[in-house]
């Protein structure tokens, strides 16, 4: 495929066109392991022009919920999971379980049948987006075999959720499969041809953001942002705290919500969360404290649209969370919706670790050394004014935190005195970067429609 340049809205749109070809079925597949792969769906499925139908798939598989879930809360089965998703063990790892997950894909082939066979307009071509793992492996498994069954064309493609070059991730059925880096895409090539896999279109597309948090601030809206970080300024401090899918962390949250707030009253906390049996404890701790407001949902869908909801309805300034897919909201700028500081917690998983990799890399957050010595002058109130590291902040768009949630807080009020956010909500973009545009959305299905168009060709040109 050949890359597609940077077009103008009115270009993009027709580029599109072929989305809403009624004989095109579009299927979502995503799985609620945390919430990154839904909040990527829901991103994808809001960049769609008008009059496509997609259809969602796999999203409500509570087994699959309750499993990830398990493995990322125990200390044990945690550090299994990460020892997995590392070096040496990686490519094993995958060796071993990609012939099980491809086997476990009967529900799923009858769940498709069952959607195809029921369309009022018997598709001609399916398109399968898939934004997790194991369901690309199932699909890739079946579609084949699908689409000779049906006599249709099946495409799929897959949106890599983190800028981590695991093994698994390469799903050698893919029809594409996109990644946000250039780092991720050549170790994934690389790793295709040396265990001699079958060669996948791989991709570079920026990562994709919900449209809705790249939307530009009103003037107003970007005044407030620039008052809630001036330590001169009473403005209150608006900060949302979205509790991953698999709730984890949320001890260290409840600390240093409490720590905040006995540091500074001018903090606010927009809570966002699942309504859940393991979220329900947290919740009831949270709920008591009048800084918090709480923003809940039964369902993992409806969470998704209830955090972008508090964006629509506030102008948030900072955002407390894991580096998960949440971190690649340092693509938005401070001038758009969703272009908070994010203050990362401590990583969980090999994936989170390649996020932070991914940042650093793009300096988009402090280096560790640089991340050292700003905990170091935190520690000791020492000033930043004068000091290189404020002119480095102009790049950044967000800072670890340490482990502690007390010394957290800490730091966090430290940075709001010493000007370092107000410093970095005037932040400077890297406008000629493709991995670093907040237009990932847009160059996700250009990609798409573009594939669309080569393989109707191939058809065509393959039966004159």
């Amino acid at each position: 495929m050949q890359k597609i340049e940077t077009l103008s809205y009115t270009e993009s749109m027709s580029g599109l066109s072929v989305l809403v070809d009624p004989t095109l079925t579009i299927i979502f597949a995503t799985s609620p392991t945390g919430l990154g792969h839904l909040r990527v769906t829901d991103a994808l499925y809001h960049g769609l022009p008008k009059g496509a139908s997609p259809v969602l798939l796999g999203a409500q598989d509570p087994s699959v919920s309750s499993l990830y879930r398990f493995v990322s809360i125990h200390p044990l089965t945690r550090r299994s999971m990460e020892l997995l998703e590392t070096p040496p063990l990686d490519k094993p790892f995958a060796r071993i379980i990609r012939p099980f997950l491809r086997k476990q894909s009967k529900m799923l082939y009858q769940q498709l049948k069952t959607i195809l066979s029921e369309r009022f307009v018997v598709p001609k071509t399916v398109l399968l987006v898939a934004s997790h793992t194991i369901l690309g492996h199932q699909l890739g498994a079946i579609k084949q075999q699908l689409a000779k069954e049906l006599g249709i064309t099946i495409l799929l493609v897959v949106q890599v959720t983190d800028d981590s070059p695991q093994p698994i991730s390469y799903i050698y059925d893919a029809d594409l499969i996109l990644v946000p880096s250039e780092y991720t895409k050549e170790h994934l090539s690389a790793y295709a041809h040396k265990e001699k896999l079958p060669l996948v279109p791989l991709e570079v597309t920026a990562y994709p953001i919900s449209p809705l948090l790249t939307e530009e601030l009103s003037e107003h809206a970007l005044e407030q942002r620039l008052h809630q970080t001036d330590p001169a300024s009473d403005a209150l401090v608006h900060m949302t705290v979205p509790v991953s899918g698999a709730a984890v962390g949320t001890s260290f949250l409840a600390t240093y919500i409490k720590a905040m707030h006995n540091v500074s009253e001018r903090f606010i906390f927009h809570v966002v969360s699942r309504e859940a049996p393991f979220t329900k404890s947290f919740l009831q701790t949270v709920s008591t404290l009048p800084y918090v407001k709480l923003h809940t949902s039964p369902h993992d869908i409806t969470t998704v649209d209830t955090y972008e909801q508090v964006f629509k309805e506030m102008t948030i300034t900072l955002e407390i969370t894991k580096p998960s897919e949440q971190a690649f909201k340092a693509l938005a700028t401070p001038k758009q919706r969703g272009g908070v500081i994010l203050l990362f917690a401590k990583p969980v998983g090999g994936q989170e670790y390649d996020n932070l990799h991914f940042l650093r890399n793009h300096g988009l957050i402090p280096g560790k050394l640089d991340n050292r010595v700003l905990w170091q002058m935190a520690e000791k109130q020492q000033t930043l004014h004068g000091s290189e590291l404020l002119s480095k902040a102009h790049h950044w768009r967000g800072v670890r935190l340490p482990d502690d949630p007390e010394k957290a807080s800490a730091f966090t009020s430290w940075c709001l005195k010493e000007r370092l956010f107000f410093t970095m909500l005037h932040y400077r973009s890297d406008k000629l970067n493709r991995e670093l545009q907040s237009n990932g959305v847009e160059q996700f299905w250009l990609q798409v429609a573009q594939l669309i168009e080569e393989k109707q060709q191939a058809i065509s040109v393959g039966n004159s």
